[in-house]
């Protein structure tokens, strides 16, 4: 029996999947938790996640969101092996490629985020650091498209006020 996803072969949305998301899912990791190899070898412990849920009958509706909703929880389940405080580290510099002329309002803006509650600042992350599109994010988080929406405009709302209320 050959697993289907959006009518494809599994092996071929894997293939594609690893071909269109593998560099973000390294990004996605190394922001996270750092390390070259660190974020490696989670990216291919995602995909061999994914490989077996599909294989298991999961039929996800976006197929880039379910790989970074397996993404995510892996990231949640290293910081819980490490005891650390739960709380997902962000660090916007990292794999970044800095622009000469970066001025104080980028900085400002970075240090924003950081201070967000984690659950804002990881819907930040994977709409605009990651690209993923409101259902991508949807599926990625298990909520509906709608949450996906509200809390990213809250999440804008609270960065302006913070930067706007610096700026005063």
């Amino acid at each position: 029996m050959t697993v289907t996803v959006d009518n494809q072969p599994a092996p071929s949305l894997l293939e594609r999947i690893f071909t269109e998301s593998a560099e973000e899912l390294k990004r996605f990791f190394s922001r996270r938790h750092g390390g070259e190899e660190k974020a490696r070898d989670l990216v291919q412990e995602t995909f061999l996640q994914m490989a077996r849920g599909l294989r298991d009958g999961k039929s996800p509706k976006c197929a880039r969101g379910y790989l970074f909703g397996i993404a995510r929880h892996l990231s949640h389940a290293v910081w819980r092996q490490r005891d650390e405080d739960k709380v997902l580290p962000f660090d916007p510099d990292a794999h970044e490629v800095p622009t000469p002329a970066e001025d104080e309002r980028v900085e400002a803006a970075r240090e924003t985020i950081s201070a967000l509650e984690p659950v804002q600042r990881e819907i930040l992350d994977l709409r605009f650091a990651q690209g993923l599109s409101y259902a991508e994010i949807a599926e990625a988080l298990s909520i509906p498209v709608g949450t996906v929406r509200s809390r990213l405009h809250h999440a804008v709302a609270e960065v302006r006020l913070r930067l706007e209320s610096e700026n005063h």
